[in-house]
């Protein structure tokens, strides 16, 4: 995927973006991003569910940090992003998981426009930005894109192998 299609805009945003349900736009702006999207709108749902909505006991690539964390409970680890949006004054939808990739990257986005704004004391929003990041999106992306990837995930997996490299570099 090429981020340099999509730099004059927040990243974290794009990647959000471009990972919810799939709708025309979505798919429109995928294929912008990446060679690898289906051709029809109901090929790139099906790939979507079939990714990360549907299977047993899991979908193929779960887009839940919990799944990729076997040394703590997974109450622990929603529970820290949870306390980590809170720190911030931020509210989690309650239908929203707090681990979900798609809430982390909301978070993230959230950081990146406040930064972009002023905000008065960007070294602790760049401190916490890094610090989110360690510890909660660069242990498991690079599994999810692995494991998306293997299952066929075609633009999908482009989308989080591309994740997983901007993530090294924050």
């Amino acid at each position: 995927m090429a981020t340099d299609t999509i730099t004059d805009v927040n990243l974290f945003a794009a990647f959000r973006y471009g990972l919810g349900y799939p709708d025309a736009d979505r798919l429109q702006f995928l294929r912008e991003v990446t060679d690898a999207t289906p051709e029809t709108l109901e090929d790139l749902q099906t790939l979507y569910m079939r990714l990360f909505e549907a299977g047993l006991p899991h979908p193929q690539c779960p887009l839940l940090e919990c799944h990729y964390v076997a040394n703590r409970p997974a109450g622990d680890v929603v529970l820290e992003n949870k306390l980590f949006y809170q720190h911030f004054g931020l509210q989690v939808d309650t239908q929203a998981a707090p681990d979900h990739l798609l809430t982390q990257l909301e978070f993230l986005s959230w950081i990146e426009h406040c930064l972009a704004a002023g905000n008065p004391d960007p070294e602790s929003l760049e401190r916490a930005r890094k610090d989110f990041v360690a510890r909660h999106l660069a242990p498991w992306i690079p599994q999810a894109a692995s494991l998306a990837r293997r299952a066929g995930g075609a633009c999908y997996a482009d989308l989080l192998e591309s994740l997983s490299e901007e993530l090294t570099r924050r």
